[in-house]
């Protein structure tokens, strides 16, 4: 179970439902943003991108500091996607769609939104 407290950083509920989307641990995320390989500021608002890798994968993590300078989570994820979670299949449609051919592409569009389904 994810805590929006961890590590004295605050997490915020996107943060914490993209983790159980990606099969992400909290722990994982949060050892990346503390010993991260590479940062990278984003904007002039202090928005800061956070890399490690583990393995053949890296998590990357989104943070800022509030206006008490604490941290907080805003989101994260892994890189290839672990199988089987929502951003593996996104990305498993979207190869499928940039290989198709122009009416496989209108009937891919057609069944995702007859069925609601968000690739």
């Amino acid at each position: 179970m994810s805590s929006k407290y961890y590590g004295d950083v605050i997490w915020t509920n996107h943060a914490l439902t993209r983790l159980s989307q990606r099969g992400l641990t909290q722990k994982l995320a949060w050892t990346a943003f503390q010993y991260p390989e590479v940062s990278t500021r984003l904007d002039g608002q202090g928005t800061m991108e956070y890399k490690r890798s583990f393995g053949n994968s890296v998590i990357t993590v989104i943070a800022k500091r509030n206006d008490r300078r604490q941290w907080i989570i805003l989101s994260c994820w892994i890189d290839p996607p672990l199988p089987g979670t929502q951003d593996a299949k996104r990305r498993q449609w979207y190869q499928k769609y940039r290989q198709a051919g122009f009416w496989k592409k209108l009937r891919m569009q057609l069944f995702s939104l007859l069925t609601g389904r968000d690739y």
